[in-house]
């Protein structure tokens, strides 16, 4: 289990950013910059090949946090309770295992207990057509708005929609207050 605390006092709300193996995950760290600028507390925790597009040091520069990406039983991870977890870029992969119930990497496990706890949660798939028309897929995100997770749809022909991200993170986070 992900030790979640509430920090005391907050100041801004937090958010944790998870980014998948697709290459807008390249852009976390600047979109973490803007996140922190405009009163979120992002903490980034990519998935292991979400990790492999990421500049580690630009990401915890910008971000302002250690990057998260995985467990290790003599550190336990101690990640502040989060207003709002963020899945974006999110890929077929961690769509599909979500859906499912698989909690085998950190960031799994980190949207898994959102979901389970009622914490809002916002996907951006970021995947081909047809990857996106895999009957796995298409069930698996019946499963996630079944279970009232925020999908934000996205067109890979298309830049990633980091402005659109943002307000719907401003709109849901405005929700949860």
């Amino acid at each position: 289990m992900i030790a979640l605390k509430r920090r005391e006092p907050i100041m801004n709300p937090v958010v944790h950013l998870i980014g998948c193996g697709t290459r807008p995950t390249r852009e976390i760290p600047e979109f973490a910059a803007t996140l922190r600028t405009t009163g979120w507390d992002p903490y980034l925790i990519p998935s292991p090949v979400g990790l492999r597009f990421l500049d580690l040091a630009e990401a915890e520069a910008r971000s302002g946090r250690s990057v998260r990406w995985d467990f290790d039983p003599d550190d336990p991870v101690g990640l502040p309770r989060a207003e709002l977890v963020v899945v974006a870029p999110a890929s077929f992969n961690t769509i599909t295992k979500l859906g499912a119930g698989i909690a085998d990497t950190l960031a799994l496990a980190v949207i898994s207990e959102a979901v389970g706890g009622g914490m809002p949660v916002l996907v951006v798939p970021w995947m081909n057509a047809d990857l996106a028309a895999h009957p796995a897929y298409v069930q698996a995100l019946a499963s996630l708005r079944a279970w009232g997770v925020h999908i934000l749809p996205a067109d890979q022909s298309e830049p990633f929609p980091w402005t659109t991200l943002r307000e719907q993170m401003d709109w849901i986070g405005s929700k949860a207050h």
